[in-house]
C-alpha cells in the first residue's frame, strides 16, 4: 500500500474548511488504484487546528497515475491564492512496511 499524507495547519475555528475542501465525491475515487481517503482534525489548540487527511493506494504507481492524470493536472492548473486560514501546509508519501497477520 502507499500513502499520501497531507497535514495542513489552519487558524482557529477554520478546518471545517479543510474538511469540507477533501470530503466531497471527487475523480480521484474513480482512479484504478484508489483505495480510500480518510480525515482526521485536532482542534484542541488555541493557536491553531490540524487537518490530516491520508489517501490510501494500492501501489506507488496508482498514485503517480492520479498525479500525472489530466483531471488532476487540471485541478491545480488553475492559479489559486493559498487562503488566508492555511498557516502552513505539508505533504508527504509512506510506504506501508509491515507484513500482513497471518491468520
Amino acid at each position: 500500500m502507499f500513502v499520501e499524507m497531507k497535514t495542513i495547519t489552519v487558524k482557529p475555528g477554520t478546518s471545517h474548511l479543510v474538511v469540507e475542501n477533501f470530503q466531497g465525491k471527487n475523480a480521484m475515487a474513480e482512479m484504478d488504484g484508489f483505495i480510500d481517503k480518510k480525515i482526521w482534525v485536532r482542534s484542541r489548540s488555541k493557536e491553531d487546528e490540524k487537518v490530516i487527511v491520508a489517501i490510501h493506494w494500492e501501489s506507488e504507481e496508482a498514485y503517480k497515475g492520479w498525479k500525472k492524470s489530466p483531471i488532476h493536472i487540471a485541478g491545480h492548473r488553475t492559479k489559486r491564492e493559498k487562503p488566508d486560514y492555511i498557516l502552513d501546509f505539508k505533504n508527504e508519501t509512506f510506504v506501508e512496511a509491515s507484513l500482513p497477520a497471518s491468520v
